[in-house]
């Protein structure tokens, strides 16, 4: 793999893991219920979370349109220190209730199968055989298929060429088809010469013997 190819991968994954790190917060915020702690100003702020994403309506022009003319810049409670304070400690205890019992079954499956998730893990020469030969298995259907494609462009050359000179035996055999045909004109045309001269030969000779 290539560095380039590398660095994109990295940077997909980063980006990858901000946007499901947002949207774990935003499903945790929504579902946030913070009880006697909630001040108005928090439950007016929840609900904007909540219905953030339906506020706006994209157009083809690429404007947006806001639902009730709700603008978040203007709608936005400002939040005191202590709200603050109440709404970052209800968020983590809802994000720790989410997120331990994931992290617990991450533990649980790393002590029971550590040499899946080993880095520095040993290969048996088994498993290093059975790696080689699927690498091998792989080029090798790449090759067949490479292979395979430069047979079809073959073929394909193989039935121009063998066109072309059918093509060319069977105008020669228009060719002469024709000129048997005509030979066989011209002789008819002879014989019924012929037979003219003959007939009239013979008329001729018939009124002389009359006379």
């Amino acid at each position: 793999m290539s560095t380039d190819t590398k660095e994109l991968l990295e940077t997909r994954d980063n980006e990858l893991k901000k946007v499901l790190q947002l949207k774990l917060l935003l499903d945790a915020m929504r579902l946030l219920d913070m009880g006697k702690n909630q001040s108005p100003e928090i439950k007016r702020a929840l609900k904007l979370v909540s219905i953030g994403e339906f506020m706006r309506l994209g157009n083809d022009d690429g404007q947006q349109d806001y639902v009730l003319d709700l603008q978040e810049d203007k709608i936005a409670p400002a939040l005191s220190y202590t709200d603050r304070k109440a709404l970052r400690t209800s968020l983590k205890e809802k994000l720790q209730e989410s997120l331990t019992p994931i992290a617990e079954l991450g533990d649980q499956i790393r002590e029971e199968f550590p040499e899946v998730f080993s880095k520095d893990v040993e290969l048996n020469p088994g498993q290093k055989e059975i790696i080689r030969l699927e690498v091998e298995h792989r080029e090798s259907l790449e090759k067949k298929g490479e292979l395979l494609s430069r047979k079809c462009a073959l073929l394909n050359d193989a039935a121009e060429l063998k066109m072309g000179p059918h093509l060319v035996n069977e105008l020669q055999l228009k060719q002469a088809s024709a000129e048997v045909t005509q030979t066989k004109a011209e002789l008819l045309c002879s014989c019924f010469m012929n037979e003219i001269a003959s007939r009239t030969e013979h008329s001729v000779k018939a009124i002389k013997e009359g006379c």
